[in-house]
C-alpha cells in the first residue's frame, strides 16, 4: 500500500508541476489555458445533434445492461458528464464515476493514479462511438470487451475517447439523499449521502476492513476476493450493504460507534445496493 501511496504522490507532484511551469511565464503567474489540456482529445468538438444524456444512454441500451451483457456503440454519440468518484482512496479501482442531471455510470479504465487527472468535479466530454456498453451484475458501464463481458479500456483508448472540459466545480454535483426503494435503473452509480446512519459490527475495534491476504480467501460478513461488506441500518445484507476494498487508505479505520452520515458512490450488484466510500472526507461525524 506504501508503494501505490508513493506513486500516486509522485503522479500528482509531477503533474502539477507540469502545470505550474505551463502557467508561469517569465516570472509572471497566468491561469492555465484549459481550453487545450495536456491529457486527452483535445480535436472532439462538442455537437448539440451527437450529445445524449446518460438516462438517455441507459434507456437505448436498457436490455444490453438489464441483461448484464454489452454491446459496441456504432453511432455518433457524445456524452458530458461530471466526475464524482475516482481512485483518490483506493476504494474505487480502475474506473471513474460520472454524473449528469439525469443519471450516472461507470466508465471502467485499465490504469491506476487516474484522480489527478480526473478529479472529483471536472466536466468531460466522452466520443462514445466504438466504445462499449454494458452491465455488470447490472450496474451500467462504459469500457470495453473483455472475455464476452463488459471490461475495462486501455489507458490509451479512453485518452482518445474524452476530452478534458473547462468546467470545474465540486459544489455543481448532485448529491441525492439515499432511500432503498430508489429506482436503481436510473440512480444506480449516483453519489447518495445517507444521514444518521449506524454501521453494523461497530463495536470500538472492527475496522472498515479488515486486511487481506493474497492468495487466501477472505469469510467476513459473506464478502470474499479483498471487499468487506457491512451493514447499514437494519436493512439487510441482501439489499444494501457499505462495500470496502481492503486496499482502500481508509480500511484499518475504526468505525464509530455511534451514526454518522456517510457520502458515496450507490452502485448496484443485480439487486443490492452497494455504497462505496471514495475517500475518509466521506465520512462524517453528525
Amino acid at each position: 500500500m506504501k508503494r501505490r501511496v508513493t506513486t500516486y504522490i509522485l503522479h500528482s507532484f509531477i503533474l502539477a508541476t507540469a502545470m505550474m511551469a505551463v502557467a508561469c511565464m517569465d516570472g509572471k503567474w497566468e491561469t492555465p489555458d484549459m481550453t487545450n489540456p495536456p491529457y486527452g482529445n483535445n480535436n472532439i468538438i462538442e455537437t448539440d445533434t451527437q450529445l445524449v444524456t446518460i438516462d438517455s444512454l441507459k434507456q437505448r441500451y436498457k436490455t444490453v445492461i438489464s441483461g448484464s451483457s454489452m454491446e459496441k456503440i456504432t453511432d455518433d454519440l457524445q456524452l458530458k458528464a461530471i466526475v464524482i468518484g475516482n481512485d483518490l482512496g483506493g476504494n474505487i479501482y480502475k474506473q471513474i464515476c460520472i454524473q449528469d442531471s439525469t443519471g450516472a455510470m461507470i466508465v471502467g479504465i485499465n490504469g491506476t493514479g487516474l484522480f489527478p487527472l480526473l478529479p472529483v468535479g471536472q466536466e468531460i466530454l466522452i466520443n462514445l462511438k466504438d466504445l462499449y456498453i454494458g452491465g455488470y451484475g447490472q450496474q451500467a458501464q462504459l469500457g470495453d470487451e473483455y472475455n464476452g463481458s463488459i471490461g475495462r479500456m486501455s489507458t490509451d483508448k479512453w485518452e482518445q475517447h474524452v476530452r478534458i472540459l473547462p468546467g470545474f466545480d465540486v459544489a455543481a454535483i448532485d448529491t441525492l439523499d439515499f432511500d432503498i426503494s430508489l429506482d436503481k435503473d436510473r440512480y444506480a452509480g449516483y453519489l447518495v449521502r445517507l444521514t444518521n446512519v449506524q454501521v453494523g459490527d461497530a463495536d470500538g475495534k472492527t475496522t472498515f476492513a479488515p486486511e487481506y491476504k493474497a492468495g487466501t480467501t477472505l469469510t467476513y460478513n459473506g464478502s470474499t476476493n479483498g471487499y468487506v461488506h457491512h451493514t447499514l441500518g437494519n436493512i439487510s445484507m441482501d439489499k444494501l450493504v457499505l462495500r470496502t476494498s481492503t486496499y482502500a487508505k481508509f480500511a484499518e479505520l475504526v468505525i464509530p460507534t455511534h451514526p454518522i452520515t456517510i457520502y458515496g458512490i450507490a452502485t448496484r450488484y443485480r439487486d443490492t445496493w452497494q455504497i462505496l466510500i471514495r475517500t475518509e472526507e466521506d465520512i462524517k461525524d453528525n
